[in-house]
């Protein structure tokens, strides 16, 4: 009997990232950074419904035991791991590539087991998937709690793949797509809490860091962001989902009992709660207020600016609250075209009211959306430059109190945007001023298999070639940083340790390129490591600032 029914396998981002010489840049300070081993909720969900029904289910956090464990031989572990069904995560279109890999080894090691995958990047290339990857059995799109609970009890009944929910598989050498199970009017029937059904445990426990999770307020969206495939657009058009469902608040109360049962007090509730209307976010924060709960951080998402009603009310629950709102753009007519309809004057005013409330608010942005320019990255400066202004102004005068210091204020500039698969901007990028680069799955798969990030962009936009894009990025960072320092964030030698970190990227950026020319093989994989290694030393031990050897 194999050991499990069910392994769900969050997968790292690049499989083979311990063995190749990787440039991640602006996307994250260390190659180990950008695996992104915190898996999504949804996994979570569906290896409680799978248990809760009666099937043996673990959630294997394969990218994390990665990184955590420079020793840790992935493919012997899959090797004795018994299941008969091996799910693997392609939500996070990042993770594309390592989850295909990861298929291929569960599949080449256990051949008689049903190999899958979900997600929202697996759904929306559900059929390319199957034509494509022979070793991949099937796709389970949209929602999949009751759908993979489906598939598993007919399994039980027939020994093999049948026309279940949500189903996209192979059959008599033919692509087969089984019709979308109706999408759930409200989550309060899942439990993403089971945090004893997940090994290891060291994306949600840190060694250096308080222990988090987060938490659905809502599944779906009521905005239309035109590079997300989190939208409103992206959930009607793949899940067959035409409004928000929204977990109760007395349900997340019983979310927030449960994670600190297990000892964690920080915790994020994901999507905005007003998408669930004024009686519900009330509702919310009376029970917030009122109830016996342990809360060292709470975090929740704004879409959009708030009035003084609903920042009173999150106040009242004298709860350490930390809000976060993506303006990504200081260009009111930039962000009004992405979908995002508010003004740098309404946010600035949300912030200055919540800042009033003693509510700390961290704002990000991204460099590169359709319509920018330099002139318009210019604008974003600004506003930078007043967010950060406005948190100072608060900080001295005693408003935030004594906000930790891992809250970073005035938001940093986060590097390039992702063009999510099933955006509205991806399946019609002519349309929103996008060129995409890379339209199939195998060819964005090929392009996060080489080493730097900014072959991993998948898009350009009609103002800025991938060129133009990659160093407006780099520019910005730049700025960041001397900001950082001109507000005291950062100390003349940490400044100048990110400054080297950023004219590095640059460097890697030419050293890639010329190596392009190189056939793949040992000899151009050798030479990108001695690349590699060198900007490794030089950031291990930066050389002295010039204004060291000034009289």
């Amino acid at each position: 009997m194999p050991d499990y029914d069910v392994v769900l396998i969050h997968p790292p981002a690049v499989y083979d990232f311990r063995k190749r010489a990787l440039f991640p840049g602006a996307l994250g300070v260390s190659v180990e950074q950008v695996q992104f081993t915190k898996p999504p909720i949804g996994m979570l969900s569906i290896a409680e419904y799978l248990d809760r029904h009666g099937y043996k289910v673990i959630l294997d956090n394969l990218g994390d035991r990665m990184v955590n464990s420079p020793d840790f031989n992935a493919e012997e572990h899959i090797r004795n791991l018994e299941a008969r069904v091996y799910a693997v995560g392609m939500h996070f279109q990042q993770h594309s590539q390592g989850a295909v890999e990861i298929a291929n080894i569960c599949k080449h090691f256990h051949p008689n087991a049903i190999v899958l995958v979900g997600g929202l990047t697996a759904t929306r290339f559900h059929e390319e998937v199957i034509r494509e990857y022979p070793f991949i059995d099937a796709v389970i799109r949209a929602e999949a709690e009751k759908p993979f609970l489906e598939l598993m009890r007919s399994l039980d009944a027939n020994g093999k793949l049948t026309d279940t929910p949500n189903l996209t598989y192979r059959a008599g050498g033919e692509v087969r797509v089984t019709p979308l199970m109706a999408a759930s009017q409200d989550i309060d029937e899942f439990d993403p809490t089971r945090l004893d059904l997940m090994e290891p445990k060291t994306s949600v426990y840190p060694a250096n860091a308080e222990p988090r999770w987060s938490l659905e307020v809502g599944r779906g969206c009521t905005f239309t962001c035109n590079i997300c495939g989190g939208s409103a657009y992206s959930y009607r058009t793949y899940l067959g989902m035409s409004k928000p469902a929204m977990r109760s608040p007395g349900k997340i109360i019983e979310d927030i009992r449960s994670l600190n049962r297990q000892g964690i007090t920080f915790i994020g509730l994901y999507q905005d709660p007003r998408m669930g209307g004024e009686a519900y976010w009330r509702e919310l924060m009376a029970k917030l207020r009122d109830e016996r709960l342990e809360i060292g951080r709470l975090s929740l998402d704004l879409l959009s600016p708030a009035d003084e009603d609903f920042i009173k009310a999150v106040a009242a629950t004298r709860r350490p609250v930390v809000f976060h709102i993506c303006p990504d753009t200081g260009s009111d007519a930039v962000r009004k075209a992405m979908g995002r309809h508010y003004t740098n004057d309404e946010l600035l005013a949300t912030i200055e009211l919540a800042h009033s409330y003693g509510i700390p608010v961290t704002t990000f942005f991204s460099a590169g959306l359709a319509g920018e320019t330099r002139e318009s990255l210019e604008e974003t400066k600004e506003l930078w430059k007043k967010l950060i202004a406005l948190d100072e102004k608060s900080m001295m005068n005693g408003s935030l109190g004594n906000v930790s210091k891992d809250i970073p204020l005035g938001g940093p500039i986060m590097g390039p945007i992702v063009l999510d698969p099933g955006s509205l901007a991806f399946d019609n990028p002519e349309q929103h001023g996008y060129k995409v680069r890379y339209k199939s799955l195998k060819h964005y798969i090929a392009a996060l298999s080489k080493p730097s990030w900014h072959q991993w962009m998948n898009y350009e936009t009609d103002q800025l070639s991938i060129e133009q894009l990659v160093y407006a990025i780099l520019d910005m960072n730049d700025f960041v940083i001397d900001q950082r320092e001109k507000y005291k964030m950062y100390d003349l030698e940490t400044a100048y340790v990110e400054r080297v970190k950023v004219e590095t990227d640059r460097a890697a950026i030419q050293a890639v390129e010329m190596l392009e020319e190189l056939p793949d093989g040992p000899e151009k994989e050798a030479r990108l490591k001695v690349v590699r290694n060198k900007i490794d030393e030089l950031l291990d031990n930066p050389p002295p600032p010039l204004s060291q050897f000034e009289e």
